[in-house]
């Protein structure tokens, strides 16, 4: 409902698209009871201390989420490193790269930061190839339009890759069900 504000204009508003399904549940019972396949999977659960959410930020439901990514899919994941010992959030990432070959924590506002993964998406592409989105007259206004005016500034936002990752949660065990 808060999209007609944010989009006034209805050719605007990105939920009007046919190819666009939102589902908003339960995210791990929602993929168990599915066998689809999803370009996108991207998850802002609370934050994991709060009662029964832990389960939406474990190795188990990051195989879940992978599992029902389409071929080249990727998935972005909040994390609320505000709510978080140093400790819990490393477990987070550590499980987060268990499951994706392609792991990467980016900056957001604050202390909210987002781990972003694929299913196998081909990469990485040329500062060029990155740089064309702020040249196309579709994408470049858009992109633009959230503060973003260089590519640069959306750049600045990676605060590391799956080494540093792998390197930084070293001493850490993965968050799991168990």
């Amino acid at each position: 409902e808060m999209n007609s504000i944010v989009y006034p204009d209805a050719a605007d508003h990105p939920l009007a698209d046919p190819r666009v399904r939102v589902h908003i549940e339960d995210g791990r019972y929602f993929l168990q009871t599915t066998n689809r396949r999803f370009d996108i999977i991207t998850g802002e659960p609370p934050p994991p201390k709060m009662a029964g959410i832990v389960s939406l930020y474990t190795r188990e439901y990051f195989e879940l989420v992978r599992e029902r990514l389409a071929d080249g899919g990727i998935t972005t994941y909040w994390l609320p490193t505000q709510a978080l010992r140093v400790e819990d959030a490393k477990s987070i990432v550590r499980a987060f790269c268990d499951v994706f070959e392609d792991c990467t924590l980016w900056g957001g506002s604050g202390y909210d930061f987002m781990l972003v993964g694929t299913r196998g998406a081909r990469g990485p592409v040329s500062a060029e190839q990155f740089a064309r989105q702020w040249r196309d007259p579709v994408v470049g206004p858009e992109i633009r339009a959230l503060g973003f005016e260089h590519p640069e500034q959306l750049a600045a936002l990676f605060m590391g890759g799956r080494g540093h990752l792998l390197n930084l949660t070293a001493d850490s065990e993965p968050l799991t069900d168990a």
